[in-house]
């Protein structure tokens, strides 16, 4: 496992991704799978980044998907964005839509506000 920036881990296996959900388990995780060769990706890189910063409230990881064959075998599309709670996906969309990025990072860090408020 590499950091990518202070708040961004980069993944290239699937037990180093298991290892990000373990130890933020208690956090609400958005990972952004995608690979090198991927335009749409590299398009929507600068978006995610941006958006990281807006919502420190979530965890962040980049996995390659070229290395990772358990936690990718169902992704069709690149880039995909995927949320885990307690270690379990919630969550998966896909695209270059930077809209749809923000929407569903505001949606989760609403969630993880109102859990780390709420009377859970």
């Amino acid at each position: 496992m590499t950091q990518i920036l202070p708040h961004i881990a980069g993944l290239r296996t699937d037990e180093q991704l298991q290892q990000f959900l373990q130890r933020w388990r208690s956090d609400t995780v958005l990972v952004n799978f995608g690979s090198s060769w991927c335009h749409h990706c590299h398009q929507m890189f600068p978006h995610f980044l941006s958006l990281s910063k807006r919502f420190p409230q979530l965890k962040y990881a980049v996995a390659q998907v070229d290395y990772m064959h358990e936690e990718t075998r169902g992704i069709t599309y690149t880039p995909t964005f995927a949320v885990y709670k307690k270690g379990r996906k919630v969550d998966q969309f896909f695209g270059a839509n930077e809209q749809q990025l923000r929407d569903h990072m505001w949606l989760w860090t609403q969630q993880a506000d109102g859990q780390d408020g709420g009377s859970g």
